[in-house]
């Protein structure tokens, strides 16, 4: 039998209603099989119409000799139909596609009615990428207000600002002063913190207010043709703003104090000064004279006081604010009270010395505890700082006389030990091997 020449096609149609259609064009070759060139697709109920020049013998097509395989050469259950004219095959997938690499065939068993069987088989690659869910965002509808009412209303759109994990600073989409609304737009998932910078008292001050971990939905793509409407999700924050007024009205309070800023051999100020609770975080700085003071809500505070530079103490108190009044630390606060290594002192029976400028000596493979004593309001960490990130091998917090027991791993050999002794103040003081056991 002479095997006449005819041609088949793939047209690339695209189906708006409901499914995409793909099609190349192939050429009768002497190799008996042609390879067309790749697909990529996204659509994961991928239906291929086939289109012939002639007729084709219904008898000839099945889902033998018209067919899809996966990567293993296994076949995929496809319903396999001939449009009534007979010039178009149809291949849908009995079910949707997963995310890999297929072969659409077109065997030499299909045949026309008057020309005889194909004189090639056709195999198209194709590849199906699973659609993954998209985001949408979240609206932040943060509410100001005030705890006395300001004759004017100040506009806080270049005040106001969202930072997010990335550190980036976001600001409001929108704002509205009648009502107090400012309208923030989020994109990605995380952590972020609301800012709020001002100036009082002659120097800069920023309130930071922790959200609660942002998550933005997902939207899956739908895989029936229809189209995804995303809802806009809001989330709200309110956000008061205490203020002098409101002190001097009974409404907030305030924490204040001054420092040792006269008496010190270099007169300096702006010294860092930070007032925190478990949600907000604000941060001022001394002033001229060495004085700070933050209005506040009412509610209890942690104060964290820098010294004058990294050798000298942080201070930490824990003060409660009451409306209408200003706590402050019954002392000036020292801002060149020495770090004196936070009390840390090593039971040198143990062979284990502070070689008195930072390092730390007598430790070896036998070495099975680190003792001492420290300030009763710190805790001993030990670290082996021979990863990129120093690991943490050990934690100990002293008794109630300031002794502590730090008890080592068996296996010290390669490690290279670092005591480091952190207070409630963040106060740090460390010690560290020179070199690795």
């Amino acid at each position: 039998m002479v095997k006449k020449t005819w041609w088949i096609a793939i047209l690339l149609v695209i189906t708006l209603l409901f499914l995409s259609v793909s099609s190349v064009f192939a050429a009768t070759s002497t190799t008996g099989f042609k390879i067309w060139p790749a697909i990529t697709t996204t659509d994961v109920n991928k239906v291929w119409t086939i289109s012939f020049n002639a007729p084709l013998l219904s008898t000839s097509v099945s889902s033998d000799t018209v067919y899809v395989t996966d990567s293993k050469q296994t076949k995929v259950a496809t319903t396999i139909k001939l449009s009534p004219d007979g010039l178009s095959v149809t291949v849908t997938p009995s079910k949707a596609y997963s995310g890999g690499d297929y072969n659409l065939y077109i065997t030499e068993g299909v045949m026309s009615e008057v020309s005889g069987q194909l004189s090639e088989t056709i195999i198209v690659p194709f590849s199906v990428i699973v659609p993954s869910a998209f985001t949408s965002s979240v609206n932040l509808v943060v509410t100001v207000t005030y705890d006395v009412k300001p004759s004017v209303t100040p506009d806080l759109a270049g005040k106001l600002s969202l930072q997010g994990p990335s550190g980036d600073r976001i600001g409001p989409f929108s704002s509205d002063l009648l009502t107090g609304k400012y309208t923030f737009i989020i994109y990605a998932d995380g952590d972020y913190s609301l800012n709020l910078f001002s100036v009082d008292n002659g120097v800069m001050n920023t309130r930071s207010i922790k959200i609660p971990t942002i998550k933005v939905p997902a939207i899956k793509i739908p895989t029936t043709g229809t189209t995804a409407t995303p809802t806009v999700t809001v989330k709200t924050v309110s956000l008061v703003i205490p203020s002098k007024a409101g002190v001097d009205g009974g409404k907030s309070g305030s924490i204040g104090g001054s420092t040792n800023r006269a008496s010190l051999t270099e007169e300096t100020w702006g010294i860092p000064v930070k007032v925190s609770n478990t949600t907000t975080t604000w941060t001022t700085t001394t002033d001229i004279n060495g004085e700070f003071k933050v209005y506040l809500p009412t509610g209890s505070y942690t104060l964290l006081v820098d010294g004058n530079g990294p050798q000298y103490k942080k201070h930490s108190y824990k003060l409660t604010v009451t409306a209408g009044q200003m706590a402050t630390p019954l002392e000036t606060i020292n801002l060149e009270d020495p770090i004196n290594k936070l009390g840390l002192l090593l039971d040198e029976s143990k062979s284990v010395k502070d070689d008195g400028s930072g390092g730390l000596n007598g430790i070896d493979a036998t070495t099975k505890e680190i003792d001492g004593s420290v300030n009763s309001d710190a805790i001993v960490y030990i670290y082996d700082t021979v990863p990129a990130t120093p690991f943490l091998l050990t934690t100990s917090k002293p008794d109630k006389n300031g002794k502590f027991v730090a008890k080592l791993p068996s296996a010290l050999i390669g490690k290279k030990l670092q005591i480091k002794v952190i207070d409630s103040a963040e106060n740090v003081y460390s010690l560290d091997m020179e070199s690795a056991i």
